[in-house]
């Protein structure tokens, strides 16, 4: 969403302005650093379940806002896209602290963030090479949907995992 924000914003506006641009993803930085402050006292599972659902919905507003050529969906977007960021990452950064020994915290760390970074930038980069083939409206479409298929597996093994492992106190 942040590096699809900007194209998003140039179509629906007609602006070229880095400073929308720029607060839009800030928008997006401070709702992800924000909800990480609202959810740290709940439950991991419901974190990690909150984070997946709020991503779903964003991604529904995004598919929503293009053809509608609203702002304020795509604002929306940003905004549960964000959350579902930072629901996720305090999420899944909390359950290795919980359940990798401590010598081997920093291997783990990297694996995580290398199986979280890679597809976050190929998808975009793949979504860019998709609207130039077939516009922005279906590439904006395809991305959406994928992120959210993404974020339904991922609720899902969550779901599926709680009567395996049990929560901490």
């Amino acid at each position: 969403m942040l590096s699809l924000g900007p194209t998003l914003l140039t179509e629906l506006l007609g602006t070229t302005s880095r400073i929308v641009s720029g607060t839009m993803a800030f928008v997006m930085f401070l709702a992800a650093t924000g909800v990480q402050f609202a959810v740290r006292k709940l439950p991991r599972r419901t974190v990690l379940t909150a984070g997946a659902i709020s991503t779903a919905l964003g991604m529904a507003a995004l598919i929503a806002a293009v053809p509608a050529s609203s702002v304020v969906l795509l604002v929306t977007s940003a905004l549960l896209a964000g959350a579902g960021q930072g629901m996720g990452q305090l999420g899944g950064l909390s359950l290795l602290n919980s359940t990798v020994p401590p010598q081997r915290l920093a291997e783990a760390n990297a694996a995580l963030n290398v199986g979280g970074y890679l597809p976050a930038g190929l998808l975009p980069v793949s979504t860019g090479y998709l609207m130039d083939a077939v516009g922005l409206p279906t590439g904006a479409t395809v991305f959406g949907t994928a992120l959210t298929v993404l974020a339904v597996v991922g609720a899902l093994f969550v779901l599926a995992s709680r009567r395996r492992v049990p929560e901490p106190a």
